[in-house]
């Protein structure tokens, strides 16, 4: 008699021809069983599942992703599910790694790591918990699972794992045309719904503006940053709608100076709203007070982002870009010495580090110019107050 399956892998598909293959290929020897509903694919999505093997069950689309997927939680039966999308792949875990995770009985589910994009940094998600009839999903889109998991984690005394296993999610690469006309009246029959949800509002407005709905969209960004306002929240989610906001204010050429410190106030330390003014100084010639913003960040990303719920970023973000930034203000200013020695950390950061090798240079020749114009064999030591960096060749 052979055992249950452990695992179970549970997607729903709709035309996924594209991604589907890639997604199966990396389950395979990971899990027990794939189960796959599909929504009415007309592609060969259906027949690429079935050459992998998958458990295929057909339910009709009804606008509603809870609704599918909680078809597929219903058809699995594994012990544990593992939530997957076609347009992710799994990575970083072994099957014996896997099963060594959940040997552990005092965890109800756990948390992975999920890069959203090819080129950012991972954060930890909601992804893998004991199959639970109580543990199901919520919602017309963004979807949630999350409040059903803590909930029969503290019925049983149960605990939330962290593992290392990584999905990556590539659908959020090329036009997104096709997804924003889908998502749109999911969004907007969701937000009456739960009104109070800051990320489907973050959400419905990027959408109406990448349609071209400027101001309904800048009403919502308006009236979520009111809302936001009169709550104690650190959420990095309830930040999303003020860098939004900030956003199409210095789009337009107007001054965000003070929704910029407003929001400085309600989440200290944001790296998306520290770069973000930073940013706006330099684009208005501020480039000392760019520096100040610029010190900030960089001290909070060297000091690393360990804790689990960090989110994600742009990789560049917390490598060469702010230190390309750093060097640009210090040129603008005539600190070349320091220039120099920003650009050659930005090239030490960076894949492809010529650009930041060629702006050194330039930097350093103008430091040369100065010494020949001095006719001083040392650079000029920076005013009292200023920091300098000591120049090394560290192979660049």
């Amino acid at each position: 008699m052979s055992l249950p399956p452990l695992i179970s892998a549970a997607l729903i598909t709709k035309n996924e021809e594209r991604n589907l293959a890639s997604c199966l290929t990396s389950l395979q020897g990971l899990v027990d069983e794939v189960i796959v509903v599909d929504t009415g694919s007309s592609d060969k999505t259906v027949e690429i599942a079935e050459e992998y093997g998958a458990r295929i069950f057909h339910h009709p689309w009804r606008d509603d992703f809870a609704d599918a997927r909680n078809v597929s939680l219903d058809k699995a039966n594994g012990s544990w599910i593992l939530y997957i999308d076609a347009d992710e792949r799994v990575s970083g875990i072994t099957r014996a790694q896997l099963e060594l995770d959940l040997a552990n009985p005092e965890n109800v589910a756990y948390r992975v790591w999920l890069q959203p994009r090819v080129n950012s940094t991972a954060y930890r998600e909601y992804r893998l918990w004991r199959s639970d009839p109580r543990i199901r999903f919520d919602g017309i889109i963004h979807e949630r699972v999350v409040p059903a998991i803590h909930e029969v984690a503290s019925r049983e005394g149960k605990s939330i794992g962290l593992s290392e296993l990584s999905l990556l999610h590539v659908g959020y690469e090329g036009d997104q045309t096709e997804k924003n006309i889908r998502n749109l009246p999911l969004l907007r029959r969701q937000i009456i719904l739960d009104p109070t949800n800051l990320f489907v509002r973050y959400h419905l407005a990027k959408v109406l503006g990448d349609m071209g709905e400027v101001e309904e969209s800048e009403k919502i960004l308006e009236s979520t940053v009111a809302y936001v306002r009169g709550l104690e929240l650190r959420d990095p989610v309830a930040s999303l709608s003020f860098l939004e906001l900030i956003r199409r204010y210095l789009q337009r050429g107007e001054s965000a100076d003070d929704l910029i410190q407003d929001a400085h106030s309600r989440f200290p330390g944001n790296l998306g709203l520290l770069w973000i003014e930073a940013r706006s100084l330099i684009a208005t010639g501020r480039y000392a007070e760019a520096l100040v913003v610029l010190k900030k960040y960089t001290d909070i990303v060297g000091q690393g982002l360990s804790s689990p719920n960090d989110p994600a970023y742009d990789r560049r973000l917390l490598g060469e870009l702010p230190w390309d930034s750093a060097g640009l203000c210090n040129f603008k200013i005539g600190n070349f010495v320091e220039a120099a020695a920003a650009y050659q950390e930005a090239a030490l950061r960076a894949e492809d580090p010529t650009p930041y090798i060629s702006k050194r240079a330039i930097a350093l020749a103008k430091i040369s110019k100065d010494l020949s114009n001095t006719n001083d064999d040392h650079p000029v030591l920076p005013e009292s107050g200023r920091s300098i960096f000591k120049l090394k060749d560290r192979g660049i």
